[in-house]
């Protein structure tokens, strides 16, 4: 399986051919090539989304059960799937509201959203090869940036890695420079190639 993983890996997401490579990365431009079936995350859906993410990455980047049930729990309506049946998940979103960068560690079972959240954290996407070409990770995005906007968030952020810079460069992240120690530890921590990268989004009031 070839995949995207954002937040703690990915799969060589640069060469992935999914983004489309439309004038406007995500949420402009041409359409989407065609509207997948995309919905919310349930939990009835993990089973399901962890046979995804175990087929595609590295044993190291495995999240354990209790880890995506924490943060769907905590955030269910940051949480998406591309799927064409109960049992058949063929792509993934989690996102998650974050405050002072203080971006979640991996595996972390006990994760819980702040207060107030100044962005949304692109923490885990995973794509099935069943759809590349077809515009689902641009499509997962959408949905991560109209919910982020509708609350006012500031940007979509994210760590990539294992060489996938490239990738998120063409949906419209660029990377952000690392400003305290602390987060230039917990960024160290995702290995020698992660960067920190963020997509500005328009401010618009969250009650508008």
């Amino acid at each position: 399986m070839e995949s995207i993983l954002a937040g703690f890996a990915s799969c060589d997401a640069s060469k992935h051919p999914d983004c489309g490579f439309y004038p406007c990365p995500i949420m402009g431009g041409m359409p989407l090539p065609t509207e997948l079936p995309c919905r919310a995350m349930t939990h009835e859906d993990l089973p399901h989304v962890l046979a995804l993410q175990y087929s595609c990455y590295h044993p190291d980047f495995h999240e354990p059960l209790s880890a995506f049930e924490s943060k769907l729990s905590a955030s269910p309506d940051t949480c998406w799937v591309i799927s064409a049946g109960p049992a058949a998940i063929q792509a993934y979103l989690v996102c998650l509201p974050i405050a002072d960068e203080n971006y979640p560690l991996l595996h972390a079972p006990d994760w819980q959203p702040p207060m107030r959240a100044d962005e949304l954290y692109v923490h885990d996407m995973a794509i099935s090869p069943l759809l590349r070409g077809q515009g689902a990770s641009r499509q997962l995005l959408r949905q991560a940036i109209t919910h982020a906007t509708r609350l006012g968030l500031a940007r979509l952020s994210l760590i990539a890695v294992q060489d996938s810079a490239a990738f998120w460069g063409h949906l419209g992240f660029a990377a952000r420079p690392v400003t305290s120690a602390p987060l230039a530890r917990k960024l160290a921590s995702f290995g020698a190639d992660a960067m920190l990268m963020s997509h500005n989004l328009p401010q618009v009031s969250a009650s508008a």
